[in-house]
C-alpha cells in the first residue's frame, strides 16, 4: 500500500505533466516543399509555374511587402528565384492547382515568363528534345522566401530557400497509363487513360459515357524519364482538351491514347490495318476498355494529329462499326495513300462509313507532288478538291471555303470568335442535311507552322461538342 505521502507526490507529478502538455507551443509554421509545374502550350510542354506547400494558409495579401521608396506601393513579391526565368504573377489556393486564384491557402503560385515568347521557335521552350525524341526529368530550381510570412493563424513563416524536389504536369498527370500485352505476339502497347472522377471501376449504377479515342501522329514513341512514353500527351495539347475541366463539365467523357516504341506500320503511307500489328493492338485495348469501364458504345469517337490520321482511317475502314464519328487534322487521303484513285476511293469509303470532320491549313506544305512534279498544290488545297468533288459526286460535304477563300477559319481565332466560326458551318450543313465538313483555315493563321492545324481545332469547343452529338445507330460489339 502506498503511502500518503508518495500519493501526493504522484498526484503532482501527473498534474505538472498535464499541465505542460497543455502549455507546449503548437508546432511551428513551415514551408513544406517545393514543386515544378509544366502545363501543355499550343507548341508543347513547358516549365509554367513553381507551387509552394506551406503547412498553414497564406493570405494574398503577404505575397508582397512594401516598397521602401514607396510606401503605397506593394510591388515586391516576396520571393526569388535562381533561374533564368521571370515570375509574372503570384497567387495563393487551396486546391493546389494552377490558375485557381484565392483570397488564402496553404499552395502559393509562382507563374513563370515564357524564356521566349515568340511561337515559331517554340523548340527552345518546351520541355522535350525533338531531335533525340526524349523529356529528360527537370533540374531543380532553389527558391527564396526573401522576408517574414505571417499565416492566416497568426504564425510567422521566417526567410528561407528550399529546391524543387516534384514535378507537376498539368494535365498530363490526370492519365493513368496501363500497357497492353499481346499474348499471341509478346508485343507491349502502353495506353494512357483519362477516368472521370467517380469512373474508376464499371458499376451498374453508374451512368455509360462516351470514350474519345486519340490517334497521335510519329510522338507516341517520344520517351519521358518515367518509362511511359508519354510523348502523345506532352508533345501537343489535343488529347488534353477532351480531359481539361472545361470539357468535362460539357461532355464528360473517358479519353485515351497511346505510347510505346517506334512502330513502322503505325503511320506508313499505304499499309494497311492488317500489316499494322500497332493499329490491332489498339482496337484491343479498345475492347478492354469497354469491358472495365461504363462506356457507351454508340459514343466512341476517333480523333486525330496529322499522320495519326492514318492508322485512325484504316482502323475506320477495316471496323466500320466501331466508330460513331471522327475528326481529322492536317491530313488528305491523296497523301495518305499516295495514289489519286485510292485516295478518292478511301475517301468516299470514309464518307460511306460515319459521319466526320476533315481540317488542314490551306498552305499546308507538307507531302507536295502527290500527282508528280507538275503538282504543285498545298495540302489543304487537295483536301478542299477532294472535298467538293465529293459534294458534287453525291456524298452531300459542306466544305468552308465559298468562292475565293471567303468561308476559310482564322486559326488564330479562339473563344466565342472561333464558336462563331464553327456554329456558322455547322448551320449551313444542317440546311444541307450534311454530316460531313471539310475546313480550311486561312494561309498564316496557324501558329508554328502552316501544318499544325490540331490546335485551333480542338481548343474549339464547338467543334468538340459536333463530336458528342454524333451517335452510333448500330453500336459496336467486340467479336462480332
Amino acid at each position: 500500500m502506498r503511502s500518503p505521502i508518495l500519493k501526493v507526490l504522484l498526484a503532482a507529478f501527473v498534474l505538472s505533466s498535464s499541465s505542460a502538455a497543455f502549455c507546449a507551443d503548437p508546432p511551428a509554421a513551415s514551408l513544406k516543399e517545393a514543386s515544378l509545374v509544366t502545363e501543355v502550350l499550343p507548341f508543347g510542354e513547358a516549365l509554367a509555374a513553381v507551387r509552394l506547400e506551406y503547412s498553414d494558409e497564406i493570405p494574398a495579401a503577404e505575397l508582397t511587402s512594401l516598397m521602401p521608396s514607396q510606401p503605397s506601393d506593394t510591388g515586391i513579391v516576396k520571393f526569388r528565384l535562381f533561374a533564368d526565368r521571370s515570375i509574372v504573377s503570384v497567387y495563393v489556393n487551396n486546391s493546389g492547382k494552377k490558375d485557381d486564384v484565392q483570397p488564402y491557402g496553404k499552395y502559393v503560385f509562382l507563374n513563370l515568363g515564357m524564356q521566349n515568347p515568340d511561337p515559331m521557335t517554340y523548340r527552345s521552350q518546351v520541355t522535350f528534345n525533338p531531335a533525340t525524341k526524349f523529356r529528360a526529368k527537370l533540374g531543380a530550381f532553389v527558391i527564396s522566401q526573401t522576408g517574414p510570412i505571417t499565416t492566416r493563424s497568426g504564425k510567422v513563416i521566417a526567410p528561407v530557400s528550399v529546391s524543387t524536389t516534384h514535378e507537376i504536369a498539368v494535365g498530363i498527370d490526370d492519365y493513368t497509363t496501363f500497357t497492353y500485352k499481346n499474348e499471341t505476339t509478346g508485343h507491349t502497347l502502353n495506353y494512357h487513360l483519362f477516368i472521370p472522377k467517380g469512373y474508376e471501376s464499371k458499376s451498374k449504377d453508374l451512368k455509360s459515357l462516351p470514350l474519345v479515342v486519340h490517334y497521335p501522329s510519329g510522338d507516341f514513341n517520344y520517351a519521358d524519364w518515367t518509362g511511359k512514353y508519354r510523348g502523345a500527351l506532352f508533345s501537343h495539347h489535343d488529347a488534353l482538351y477532351f480531359s481539361d475541366d472545361d470539357s468535362q463539365a460539357r461532355n464528360p467523357a473517358f479519353v485515351v491514347t497511346v505510347g510505346g516504341p517506334a512502330d513502322p506500320h503505325w503511320t506508313a503511307q499505304g499499309a494497311t490495318y492488317e500489316e499494322s500489328e500497332m493499329q490491332q493492338n489498339y482496337v484491343k485495348i479498345i475492347q478492354k476498355i469497354l469491358s472495365d469501364y461504363n462506356i457507351d458504345p454508340a459514343r466512341i469517337y476517333a480523333v486525330s494529329l496529322a499522320a495519326g490520321c492514318t492508322p485512325m482511317w484504316d482502323t475506320i475502314l477495316a471496323n466500320p462499326t466501331l466508330f460513331a464519328a471522327q475528326i481529322s487534322t492536317s491530313y488528305d487521303t491523296y497523301a495518305t495513300y499516295k495514289s489519286k484513285s485510292v485516295g478518292e476511293e478511301k475517301f468516299a469509303a470514309l464518307l460511306k462509313t460515319l459521319p466526320g470532320w476533315f481540317f488542314d491549313g490551306l498552305d499546308d506544305p507538307t507531302t507536295p507532288g502527290i500527282y508528280g512534279t507538275n503538282d504543285t498544290r498545298f495540302k489543304g488545297e487537295r483536301l478542299r478538291d477532294i472535298g467538293l468533288m465529293m459534294d458534287q459526286n453525291g456524298l452531300n460535304v459542306e466544305v468552308a471555303y465559298g468562292k475565293d477563300g471567303e468561308l476559310m477559319w482564322n486559326g488564330l481565332a479562339r473563344g466565342e470568335k472561333a464558336a462563331a466560326m464553327a456554329d456558322a458551318q455547322l448551320a449551313r450543313a444542317r440546311a444541307k442535311h450534311s454530316t460531313h465538313l471539310v475546313t480550311l483555315y486561312i494561309p498564316g493563321t496557324l501558329l508554328i507552322n502552316q501544318h499544325w492545324g490540331w490546335d485551333a481545332t480542338y481548343s474549339n469547343p464547338e467543334v468538340r461538342n459536333w463530336l458528342f452529338q454524333q451517335v452510333n445507330k448500330a453500336p459496336y460489339v467486340p467479336g462480332k
